[in-house]
């Protein structure tokens, strides 16, 4: 699986280094500092990779949804489902390469 960081133009949303990196040579960013995301488990909340919104389980995702298409095709977890991602400590000096 992929790792994912906060940065500190967006402590929102998780990317990876490639974007942050990205995003440092567009802003003219020499160094920034970046953290470690980890998926949170257990919380009861899930990220829509449709609509790039972040919901309840129960109340938004499943057949209530329009757009709910299960992974497998009959039922279960629709494809749209992603994980929720909080911030570690553990952090990343990104400096960027001229």
């Amino acid at each position: 699986m992929a790792k994912y960081y906060f940065g500190g133009h967006n402590d929102e949303s998780c990317y990876s280094l490639q974007y942050h990196l990205e995003y440092m040579a567009e802003n003219g960013i020499e160094e920034m500092i970046v953290f470690e995301a980890k998926i949170e488990r257990g919380s009861g909340y899930f990220f829509c990779k449709h609509f790039f919104e972040t919901g309840e389980t129960r109340e938004i995702c499943g057949k209530l949804c329009e757009l709910y298409k299960p992974r497998n095709g009959k039922s279960g977890i629709c494809r749209h489902y992603g994980y929720v991602y909080e911030q570690t400590d553990k952090s990343k000096l990104l400096k960027r390469i001229l």
